[in-house]
């Protein structure tokens, strides 16, 4: 009989959603355990669960903006889903919850702690802003009470370990999962129309207003096109709408294709892929760039570093933060050089049928899960 695992994930309504991604491809490849999620949205992921035969719980959340924005809100939810997971746990008997982010963490802990008999498993999937202050207190005390702390990178571990020193007191790090047949690698487009291909809700984190404003002329200069994959509403999303502005001098060269489902089909198209993040933690279509055979150079946010260059050899190429011209330097490159972009393509495709295999990475959970449930 499979044991349960109950999986707290918190939905943003956001169509492109590397998180939900990347837990779903987890949730749905379990071998030796039974998944149940509990969510605050009951949305299209929620569907494509049950979908799966995942037993799916939708408790409202009104916590995401604080509790100084909304107290009575945040007192809500927490009681919500206190009483949600108590019940819950006592119907499956789970003995593990995976909380998918600090947020979920937070409102699981009370009902895990209560329980005595269940463990709670902390999935951090991203870092801190680098521009804020970190709230060193808040992450220490979250480190204490979680029973252990999935990373996605060692990176990223190191990253927190940095925030708050008890960041790797039990911890391990586990890659995502990359679908190897849906990403398939192809070969680089020789033609003369060249695109470079930037993937990700439209958000000040993800960069793409600096690099409309500082790579995009470099690009449209050389006759390289940009697209962009992601979440965009210019009517309800200021910052989308600033993006459109700074776009506007180079409309023949760069395109808003709005939250695209064949991102595969859109990277056999590209020449390189750019990741301009501010911070991340381990940036899905980095690895699915390199998955498709297709060069990346990105910022030095998290992970980067240690996928491009120290566990692949050499799939693409990490710039400096803020290099605006180094990576349009780069960019440029790789979308005029054919060989050198299929040669990073090649590395980064043969790397990414090890790191990101779907049997090591759900394998590695399962330990985690078997090694809790014995504590």
């Amino acid at each position: 009989m499979k044991q349960p695992v109950v999986f707290a994930v918190l939905q943003t309504g956001a169509l492109a959603n590397g998180g939900l991604q990347s837990i779903t491809e987890v949730m749905r490849r379990l071998k030796s355990h039974r998944p149940i999620v509990l969510t605050n949205l009951d949305s299209e992921m929620s569907q494509s669960w049950r979908g799966h035969g995942i037993e799916v719980h939708v408790v409202p959340e009104q916590a995401s903006a604080g509790i100084k924005s909304n107290p009575l809100g945040t007192i809500r939810t927490y009681r919500r889903f206190h009483h949600s997971l108590t019940r819950i746990l006592a119907a499956s008997r789970a003995q593990v919850v995976h909380a998918n982010d600090p947020l979920a963490f937070q409102l699981s802990l009370t009902a895990v702690k209560r329980s005595r008999e269940t463990r709670i498993a902390l999935n951090l999937r991203d870092t801190l802003d680098p521009d804020r202050r970190p709230p060193r207190l808040k992450y220490r005390t979250m480190f204490a009470a979680a029973d252990h702390v999935l990373y996605l990178s060692n990176d990223m571990a190191e990253r927190w370990r940095q925030v708050a020193p008890n960041a790797m007191r039990s911890c391990s790090v586990t890659y995502s999962i990359v679908d190897p047949d849906r990403f398939a690698a192809s070969p680089v487009p020789s033609r003369d129309k060249r695109m470079v291909l930037v993937a990700g809700i439209f958000r000040p984190k993800k960069g793409q207003l600096e690099f409309i404003r500082g790579v995009v002329p470099m690009l449209a200069a050389n006759n390289i096109e940009t697209w962009f994959a992601g979440d965009f509403d210019p009517h309800a999303n200021a910052y989308a709408a600033a993006c459109a502005a700074a776009a506007e001098p180079h409309a023949s060269h760069v395109q808003f294709l709005g939250f695209q489902t064949d991102l595969p089909g859109l990277m056999r198209q590209a020449s390189v892929v750019a990741i301009p993040s501010r911070h991340e933690g381990l940036m899905r279509g980095m690895i699915e760039a390199m998955s498709c055979g297709r060069p990346v150079v990105s910022f030095d946010v998290c992970s980067a570093r240690e996928i491009l260059e120290d566990k692949s050899g050499g799939a693409g190429v990490v710039v400096r933060s803020g290099d605006l011209s180094g990576m349009a330097e780069a960019l440029v490159r790789y979308a005029t050089d054919a060989a050198a972009a299929s040669a990073a393509g090649r590395v980064g495709s043969a790397a990414a049928r090890d790191l990101f295999d779907a049997d090591k990475v759900v394998e590695r959970y399962e330990r985690v899960y078997r090694e809790l449930g014995q504590d």
